[in-house]
């Protein structure tokens, strides 16, 4: 594999979970922001962290494809030093955004912790976030596993094969198939993109679904919450 395929297939899958965690996490901070503001603003704070972490994966990629990359992107990146340098807004806000997109799920739990501490029945609330937090997480874990994502090591990116690799090769010639694709790819060059995109697609898809049957065994084991059933009686 070129170095180009090889950095698109190590950052393509972050760049595509994170633009449609950031997608979501937006649009649930603004739904949430007139009923509590607070929860409203930690969501669109992940939100724009997650943006970050995407934008660093677009830049590491683009770098390794092309150093001469990172050249050009450094006017910009001491625009944005002297920047913070001068305002203490800008600084406050870029060390916000750097902690959020470094420490994602830490913040995720904080932000449940503030939907928790606004409502009306904490221990439901509490139970509620708990539970589907845990599948989402576990989720998560086991799809960067059967992927093969790559993960972070002393603040190195490491790629890692799928979990079932030898399996997929015995059962279809996998090894060859890579190959053909990635000889393909070298002539139509959206293919690179797509085997890390639905990666990525993949594991936001498993990390949506492991929320949402948390969640599920949370209405199952507690009830509906309180909230659905007022809307449903005002609607009704």
């Amino acid at each position: 594999m070129s170095t180009g395929l090889a950095a698109l297939a190590l950052f393509t899958p972050a760049i595509a979970s994170n633009a449609i965690f950031s997608v979501r996490r937006a649009s649930r901070g603004v739904d949430a922001i007139d009923e509590n503001p607070i929860y409203g603003l930690a969501n669109l704070n992940i939100a724009a962290g997650q943006i970050l972490k995407g934008g660093r994966a677009v830049k590491a990629a683009a770098i390794i494809s092309n150093p001469e990359f990172e050249q050009t992107t450094k006017g910009a990146a001491e625009v944005i030093k002297n920047l913070s340098k001068t305002s203490k807004v800008a600084n406050g806000f870029s060390k916000v955004l750097n902690f959020t997109a470094n420490n994602i799920n830490p913040v995720i739990c904080v932000t449940s912790g503030i939907k928790v501490l606004g409502s009306e029945d904490k221990v439901d609330t509490l139970a509620r976030e708990s539970l589907a937090l845990t599948t989402m997480f576990g989720a998560e874990a086991a799809a960067k596993s059967i992927l093969g994502l790559p993960y972070t090591k002393n603040g190195k990116t490491i790629a890692r094969s799928p979990l079932f690799e030898k399996q997929l090769n015995a059962m279809c010639d996998y090894q060859n198939l890579k190959q053909a694709f990635n000889h393909r790819a070298q002539t139509c060059k959206w293919l690179k993109y797509a085997p890390g995109a639905a990666k990525g697609l993949l594991f936001a898809l498993a990390s949506i679904a492991g929320y949402k049957v948390g969640a599920g065994i949370a209405n199952r084991v507690l009830g509906e919450p309180k909230e659905t059933k007022k809307t449903e009686e005002k609607t009704n």
